[in-house]
């Protein structure tokens, strides 16, 4: 997320959701994260992962901050901190540095646990590139590194990307118009690699211990009715739809509502070390 307003309208269809390694150190961003109903991944720089670090241990606690209810109305929302915040660290990261990381975690009672990205840093620019950072994610993995919870893959039809450019019709189907992805095949070979490396990692390691004391669940607190304030400075506001009436007019099969929440509980248990599978996050 890049802003704290949008999430009123799609969150309950996002089943992970990530903050960058340019704005982990935000507190507005830590404020989000603190109330967002979705596991959260903060970005490790490519020095350095202590904002990250930080930022996943401000997020656990609860926060007070101004924002907006699912009916567009400002307030203020308290909210009681989330216990699935974690790090996505790049594939080029030393791993002195990533186990540093995990460690300061561990030192805060957090999971000490971390997503590699393998389409962000030095190294990981093309798609060969990123295919080779999985496949060394993969030997770790296999070796019984079990701080590694999850690989985010830069993927889509085609491999590579393209420039939008001043002619839409004469972009090609399937090929990304943001960074280089692997293309179907390559991105099903690394999942099936991935999968190996899981299967290799449980039968060296014990099943996963239950997970430690922690914060305990409780659902998010909507917004109750507030009166308006008149804007006596500002010229014009062109309205938006409420999140409320978005959502009412366009509702969510209840199928997907059971899909977003399983996914949801699936990565909680894979972040939290219940589950020794990974989460492979794909996407443009």
């Amino acid at each position: 997320y890049l802003d704290s307003i949008s999430p009123q309208f799609i969150a309950d269809l996002v089943s992970w959701s990530a903050v960058g390694a340019s704005t982990a150190a935000s507190a507005l961003h830590r404020e989000l994260a603190s109330g967002l109903s979705t596991p959260v991944g903060f970005q490790g720089g490519a020095s350095s992962a202590d904002a990250a670090v930080d930022a996943v241990r401000s997020a656990a606690s609860g926060h007070a901050f101004l924002s907006v209810s699912k009916q567009g109305v400002a307030g203020i929302v308290q909210t009681t901190g989330n216990r699935d915040c974690h790090l996505v660290l790049p594939a080029a990261s030393a791993a002195e540095a990533a186990e540093a990381a995990c460690g300061a975690l561990a030192a805060l009672g957090l999971p000490a646990r971390a997503m590699v990205d393998c389409g962000y840093g030095a190294g990981c620019t093309t798609p060969q590139e990123q295919a080779a950072a999985a496949a060394a994610v993969a030997a770790r993995v296999a070796d019984g590194d079990g701080r590694v919870c999850g690989v985010v893959l830069s993927a889509f039809l085609k491999p590579g990307r393209q420039e939008i450019g001043a002619q839409p019709s004469q972009l090609q189907f399937g090929l990304s118009v943001t960074e280089p992805c692997l293309g179907w095949e390559d991105a099903l070979a690394t999942l099936e690699a991935l999968a190996a490396a899981v299967a290799a990692r449980r039968r060296a390691s014990p099943p996963p211990v239950g997970r430690s004391e922690s914060m305990p669940r409780a659902p998010f607190r909507e917004l109750g009715a507030i009166e308006q304030t008149d804007n006596l400075r500002v010229q014009t506001i062109r309205p938006l739809l409420s999140p409320a009436c978005a959502i009412e007019e366009v509702e969510l099969p209840l199928q997907s509502k059971r899909l977003v929440l399983r996914a949801r509980c699936d990565i909680s248990a894979v972040v939290q070390g219940d589950s020794d599978r990974l989460v492979v996050l794909a996407g443009p």
